[in-house]
């Protein structure tokens, strides 16, 4: 099934955790969001993330996500895996086998976005349970 989402960062949290001289630096963030669409929820999600420059970054991610999605209520993590140029975080998300809760256990699929600078961001989750 196909999930049409939006998502809000409700806020964001950060911190270097290595900061060389010379090289990339290690950061941790903590973002809480909400969805709109097909999955009405809240977001709870943890990056490491490795800046390469002032601008470019890396990052790998798991959010727990608790809500309805389908109309099935429960939970799941989502992991991700992306890159920011500076304007724009592009990321793929995988539901973490074996993560569903409730109405979404034995929930697998995978999807992604794109998000910029707005109050607001497009996701698609490709679902099935």
């Amino acid at each position: 099934m196909h999930a049409s989402v939006t998502f809000r960062i409700l806020g964001r949290d950060e911190e270097a955790f290595d900061e060389p001289e010379d090289g990339p630096t290690l950061t941790r963030a903590q973002i809480r969001k909400s969805f709109e669409g097909d999955l009405v929820a809240t977001g709870v999600l943890m990056y490491a993330m490795t800046y390469l420059d002032d601008e470019n970054a890396s990052f790998l991610g798991f959010e727990k996500v608790v809500g309805t999605l389908g109309g099935r209520t429960g939970s799941f993590v989502l992991r991700h895996t992306g890159v920011y140029d500076g304007e724009q975080a592009r990321a793929s998300c995988e539901v973490v086998p074996g993560s569903g809760t409730g109405e979404l256990a034995g929930l697998s699929g995978s999807g992604g976005f794109a998000a910029g600078h707005a109050e607001q961001h497009d996701m698609t989750l490709e679902h099935e349970i």
